[in-house]
């Protein structure tokens, strides 16, 4: 079986990927209304201090829905549904932790924060990389991974 074979669908990292922008986001309101961290209007009274909050919000969502499953299984909630799994690009072992928390969660959305007011673009550049012959997003290349079929 040629590695092609074992590399997961577009339309099923597609799909995940869909999965986990309507869960995390759902999470991240509850998170939000439990510490109150937007509720003042204080909260609003930098740019800079909302985006942060929100970034951080965000991403503290993400860790609640997905972190367990990122640690034990390589795979967020919307990966796991579908059978697909996080590996490293050159071993094919479940891609490490650290890769998946501080380069995959972290560093791009570090990187949108720094073309603001261009950051719209970079996900939608990030995702596009998917049609290409190795199916790995921006962050894939970032990391050195690559979305498989779970066995």
């Amino acid at each position: 079986m040629n590695d092609s074979t074992l590399l997961a669908g577009r339309g099923r990292r597609l799909f995940a990927t869909l999965i986990d922008l309507v869960i995390t986001p759902v999470v991240g309101v509850a998170i939000m209304l439990v510490t109150g961290i937007l509720e003042s209007a204080e909260a609003y009274a930098s740019t800079e201090q909302t985006i942060t909050r929100l970034l951080l919000l965000a991403m503290s969502s993400y860790l609640v829905v997905n972190g367990w499953l990122l640690f034990s299984r390589s795979q967020s909630l919307g990966k796991s549904l579908l059978g697909i799994m996080i590996v490293d690009n050159n071993s094919g072992e479940p891609a490490s932790f650290w890769k998946l928390i501080l380069l995959r969660l972290w560093a791009l959305p570090l990187i949108y924060l720094s073309v603001i007011p261009f950051a719209l673009i970079i996900p939608v550049l990030d995702q596009a990389f998917i049609f290409g012959k190795s199916r790995r997003c921006l962050h894939d290349y970032l990391c050195s991974t690559k979305v498989v079929k779970r066995p």
